[in-house]
């Protein structure tokens, strides 16, 4: 088997490890997306509320009711950016990662196709060699 086949195996399990790494990636990215969504609506949510405490003119037990509950909206908020900011790092662990697996497929295919210009080098001087010992025992064979 040629060294260049015995690459391309290689470039073959390096391309499989990217297309897996990149996979991991488009759904860290879509968890983030996600995230960043659900911390939208929580702060929408949140916002609404505010806005009716301020046009209902709540009894000073009811605010105090409706203020606890802001406060565990405005917990849920700061969870939720916790959890984007995860995703956030592990989408970028994964875009490294990604970044890792491309740039050694990439070199793997370079190293393939320079085994490959190598063997077509060698079988073209072999060529070569085979025309010119043909060609010499024509001759030879014509002075005869």
């Amino acid at each position: 088997m040629k060294k260049s086949h015995r690459m391309q195996i290689l470039v073959d399990l390096a391309k499989r490890k990217e297309d897996s790494v990149a996979q991991q990636l488009a759904r860290d990215k879509a968890k983030v997306l996600h995230d960043v969504q659900k911390l939208a609506e929580l702060k929408e949510y949140a916002q609404q509320y505010e806005s009716e405490r301020n046009l209902l003119g709540l009894s000073p037990y009811l605010t105090t009711n409706y203020q606890h509950f802001v406060d565990r909206v405005q917990q849920a908020i700061a969870q939720q950016e916790a959890a984007v900011g995860r995703a956030e790092q592990q989408a970028d662990m994964s875009m490294r990662l990604w970044l890792q697996a491309r740039s050694k497929t990439k070199s793997m295919d370079v190293l393939k196709e320079k085994n490959i210009k190598i063997e077509q080098s060698i079988e073209e001087k072999k060529e070569q060699r085979q025309s010119d010992e043909f060609a010499m025992r024509r001759f030879f064979d014509a002075n005869r």
